[in-house]
């Protein structure tokens, strides 16, 4: 699984491809049923699965310096290994700030 957090680099992956966005926390049965619907249709297509990740949540960055937001299900880095395990071929971590 290649990992892209720069969009300039993303940008420059030139292939079609199969995405989903999310936060996909804890990757629940919902999260697993949309990942297995991106897995097939890309390999019926032929193309790469890509899963867009918002980082941080967006209720953590509306929450600012109150922290007042849902306590995370994984760490990103748990998230990264459980989408590797589902065989998903690309991730981009997309910023979640003022810029967006």
């Amino acid at each position: 699984m290649i990992i892209f957090d720069d969009p300039e680099r993303f940008a420059q992956l030139e292939q079609n491809c199969v995405a989903t966005i999310g936060k996909f926390d804890g990757v629940h049965l919902g999260h697993q049923l949309i990942l297995d619907q991106l897995k097939r249709k890309a390999e019926d297509l032929e193309i790469p699965s890509l899963v867009i990740l918002l980082e941080p949540h967006p209720e953590e960055f509306f929450a600012g310096e109150s922290g007042n937001c849902p306590a995370r299900l994984t760490v990103f880095r748990e998230k990264l290994e459980l989408l590797e395990s589902f065989g998903i071929d690309y991730v981009f971590e997309l910023k979640f700030d003022e810029t967006l």
